[in-house]
């Protein structure tokens, strides 16, 4: 009868214990919470579908994505990059959609870079500050440092991972305005001069353009930034805007200006890149639709003197083609500071993207 009565008693102890530990795992709100904790960045494992996201409720999510644009490079990069997603504090209470912020991050960051939105934005859009928006934090990071978000036959088509692969991603997982005038490009540095790039080239795409101390480079300075950049910098550059696959690994011709023709021509290939500032723009003009809105900010105390310089030469060439766009500067160096992210940033793309 004891053992009977031990057995009652243990089958008991087990199935209150299993009851316990069911309760502790099931899923929490986590609205505010970051996978991998406090450091911002995004789980490498995490691939949720739009319902786990939805029956969780997270207002961020890392998840990695396919990425078959970069799939054909000689880096050996995988082919799915993660993006980090930041939904507003509104999204699980209407069925809206919302316009996009796309945010590319500097050279040597990563995608949860954004994480330095998140607060502030929290924060404007329930104050009614601000428009609600998604905003995206993405991936531009590879085995070099830097794609620079452009294809390259070496590093892969990074450029088309952008306009292509993410934002499909994007609009096909959540609710988004599905037009151009919904979607906007920002960056800061390589970012930067991403966003000034693929805005420029695809206004079919983006409708709003924000550059914060974009790599931009008179044609007569390229000799003075490279000047400012180490080696892993160059090679990465080079791997971009100057590849060789006839040569090893990291495939990039680096010039060395000593007016040779061949070094000449390498030369301009890396104009082709930050400098070369009058061809984006003509380019840009051949397109049949036109950007809403154009934003380049840079610090004044930018220890790059050559940004500085870049951005008002590339202004004045804009202004010398018609093309309306705003030149700001700010007390600072070159990093992303959170004033600029609440007081220019945010409330330019609130007031240039469209709901739907």
């Amino acid at each position: 009868m004891k053992k009977f009565i031990y057995l009652i008693l243990f089958v008991f102890v087990i199935t209150m214990f299993a009851a316990c530990s069911k309760n502790e795992n099931s899923p929490t709100d986590s609205s505010s919470k970051v996978e991998n904790g406090s450091t911002g960045k995004p789980s490498k494992t995490e691939s949720p579908s739009p319902k786990t996201e939805n029956q969780e409720k997270k207002h961020i999510i890392g998840v990695s994505i396919p990425a078959p644009s970069v799939k054909n490079n000689l880096l050996q990069e995988p082919d799915k990059k993660e993006i980090l997603i930041y939904l507003p504090p509104s999204y699980y209470d209407t069925d809206k959609n919302y316009p996009v912020l796309y945010y590319l991050h500097g050279y040597g960051g990563a995608a949860y870079e954004v994480m330095s939105f998140k607060d502030i934005a929290d924060r404007l859009m329930k104050e009614s500050k601000i428009k609600d928006m998604i905003i995206i934090g993405v991936n531009g990071q590879n085995k070099l440092g830097g794609s620079f978000y452009v294809n390259s036959p070496v590093t892969g088509n990074w450029e088309d991972h952008v306009v292509k692969d993410v934002v499909q991603y994007v609009d096909s997982n959540y609710r988004t305005v599905k037009t151009a005038e919904g979607r906007g490009i920002a960056g800061f540095s390589m970012g930067g001069f991403g966003s000034i790039h693929l805005g420029f080239r695809y206004p079919e795409v983006f409708s709003a353009v924000y550059a914060l101390g974009p790599g931009l480079i008179e044609d007569n300075s390229l000799k003075k930034a490279f000047a400012d950049w180490d080696q892993i910098f160059l090679e990465s550059y080079g791997a971009a805007f100057s590849p060789n696959t006839k040569k090893e690994s990291p495939y990039a011709d680096i010039p060395k200006f000593d007016n040779s023709p061949e070094d000449n021509k390498i030369i301009e290939n890396w104009k082709n890149g930050y400098a070369n500032l009058k061809a984006k723009i003509q380019n840009y003009l051949k397109k049949e639709k036109k950007l809403n809105a154009i934003r380049i900010e840079y610090g004044v105390d930018d220890a790059y003197v050559w940004i500085p310089e870049g951005c008002r030469a590339f202004s004045k060439l804009l202004k010398e083609s018609k093309v309306e766009h705003e030149l700001k500067s700010f007390q600072g160096g070159h990093d992303l500071d959170y004033g600029i992210i609440e007081k220019s940033i945010l409330p330019f793309f609130s007031e240039h993207l469209e709901n739907e």
